[in-house]
């Protein structure tokens, strides 16, 4: 009586917890890449949530493939964990286009909103029943509160990168994409960024991507530096290709924002490019009047361009006639050169190709002992590099690649500055004798600065039809967006927002993939194996099991 009472409640106990195990989650993250683990940074924000937040996930359906149902599986199992550690309501749709919009004209008009959202459609061929079928695949989720929406594209990485690599870097990236897109939501305290503009010409069309960016998360502000008496009441500064050469006074003005905290973030030109008709490109130095003021800090800005061999844009030219008219074929343009991300900074890991154009490489030298630097942008290890004044003709492009002439090596084109600074202005007399009242010499705070060697890197292009603006990073000939945008984005988030949300980027899935040919190989020998150890395992049990009921009972 006494066994059945106990079989009935051991029973009724495991039927209570399978009822309730879809509600109820406990898990302990054992994996050496804690990818299981929100960060701190992610709990904080969630605990500052002050609504609910409905959140809407396209990538859905029945016959995904093998690498996008592990990014659904990721994003899930991310979304949940937001669940749990959310004050706030996290509610969590699915939606299946296919399913939901059987009819063409509707479903289209979903997926023109999604891209409008930031979120395009992506082509893969899945095999389905042995046959080859293409399909439209929407990795992204949709973010509401309130009457704001906001889309999150989960599908990022670099696209140079093998498919499997791609998708791999888009797990690790899931918590950060989607905490940026809650972020985006709340209502924060904004910081003010000033946009440097009395020594730049570029037209305002052309910064439009940048500016709709930023303004999502900060306020911007025009200044004119040489009618301002100081920078204060900035968190950052930003310059974008300068063309003409800043006064002492106004490179006093900068050196005092970064000495007393301020962050900063230059998109610099080595040299000055102009066009000689029909002929090709000419580069003469470029002086604004930085140069020193980074080279006091412990950074170069090369008077060069460096052209890249092996990664680079395309651009139309004309190689013949075909017919009566001229025959044009897009070629590598080596002096657009594709560059790639330091994966062991937060502010480039898994980012997609940088779209360069005339770019310059930068130098460490033996400068402000109190900074950190670290490299953010790199070309290929087939470069040349050629110093200023040089000759760029457009009949070099499309010419096969010769090693010889490209052996310069890496070149960085990018740098991060953090730490301590000291004034470039100390033991020196200052522009004005009116500003040694509020001059600091060596800095008591921590400051940032970022420096790029090109300054079309935060630029948009202009399409020539509509005369309106292109995405960041959009190569028309190409027809790719390069990482631009996420560039630039992260390089603000990481030097205002004290590297916190960042932290997010900072993990490390790494792939394990089987052997193929071990697999090919000794393909009857696992399956055999596979198929004996869970079978030799459940007889073990039984005997053991067996074993006991003899004993305890002599029967």
């Amino acid at each position: 009586m006494k066994n059945l009472r106990a079989w009935i409640l051991f029973v009724s106990a495991g039927l209570l917890l399978l009822l309730a195990s879809p509600y109820i989650l406990v898990r302990w993250d054992l994996s050496e890449e804690k990818k299981f683990t929100l960060s701190e940074s992610t709990r904080a924000t969630l605990q500052a949530l002050d609504g609910p937040i409905h959140i809407k996930v396209y990538l859905a359906g029945n016959e995904l493939p093998g690498g996008f149902k592990r990014l659904q599986k990721a994003s899930y199992a991310i979304l949940q964990d937001l669940q749990r550690n959310s004050p706030q309501t996290i509610s969590i749709e699915t939606i299946d286009l296919y399913a939901e919009f059987p009819n063409t004209e509707q479903r289209e008009k979903q997926i023109f909103l999604l891209d409008s959202l930031g979120l395009p459609p992506t082509n893969v061929v899945n095999n389905v029943g042995g046959k080859q079928v293409q399909q439209m695949v929407f990795p992204g989720l949709v973010i509401e509160k309130g009457d704001k929406k906001t889309g999150v594209l989960l599908l990022k990485g670099n696209q140079l990168a093998s498919s499997q690599e791609v998708l791999n870097q888009s797990v690790e990236g899931l918590e950060y994409e989607i905490m940026q897109g809650i972020q985006s939501l709340m209502e924060t305290k904004r910081k003010k960024i000033g946009f440097l503009l009395d020594y730049s010409k570029v037209p305002a069309i052309r910064q439009i991507g940048l500016i709709a960016n930023l303004r999502k998360s900060y306020d911007l502000y025009p200044v004119d530096l040489s009618a301002s008496s100081t920078l204060e009441g900035l968190d950052a500064i930003c310059v974008i290709q300068p063309d003409r050469k800043f006064s002492a006074t106004d490179q006093y003005k900068i050196d005092q924002f970064l000495v007393k905290g301020g962050k900063g973030i230059f998109f610099l030109e080595g040299v000055r490019v102009d066009t000689i008709q029909g002929q090709g490109l000419v580069s003469s130095p470029m002086d604004v009047g930085l140069e020193e003021m980074l080279y006091r800090y412990g950074l170069r800005l090369n008077a060069n361009w460096v052209k890249d061999a092996e990664l680079s844009g395309m651009i139309p030219l004309e190689v013949g006639n075909f017919g009566n008219k001229a025959n044009l074929q897009l070629m590598p343009w080596p002096a657009f050169p594709l560059l790639t991300g330091n994966p062991a900074s937060v502010i480039t890991k898994n980012l997609d190709a940088i779209y360069g154009k005339f770019v310059s490489s930068m130098d460490t030298v033996s400068g402000n002992s109190g900074l950190t630097k670290t490299p953010l942008l790199v070309t290929s290890t087939y470069t040349q590099v050629q110093k200023a004044p040089a000759m760029l003709p457009f009949s070099s492009s499309g010419k096969d690649f010769n090693p010889e002439q490209y052996k310069s090596g890496r070149q960085i084109i990018s740098y991060l500055l953090e730490g301590k600074f000291k004034s470039i202005f100390a033991n020196r007399p200052l522009p004005q004798d009116s500003l040694s009242k509020g001059f600091v010499a060596q800095s008591q705070k921590e400051g940032g600065l970022i420096v790029v060697g090109d300054g079309d890197l935060a630029l948009n292009g202009i399409d020539p039809n509509t005369k309106g603006p292109m995405p960041m990073g959009y190569d028309p000939f190409m027809k790719h967006t390069f990482a631009n945008r996420d560039f630039a984005l992260n390089a603000f988030h990481y030097l205002l927002d004290d590297q916190k949300a960042l932290l997010a980027r900072n993990k490390n899935i790494r792939l394990r993939p089987l052997d193929k040919a071990k697999i090919q190989e000794k393909r009857s020998y696992y399956q055999f194996l596979n198929v004996l150890v869970p079978v030799a395992f459940g007889i073990l049990i039984s005997l053991l099991v067996i074993l006991y009921r003899k004993r305890k009972y002599g029967a």
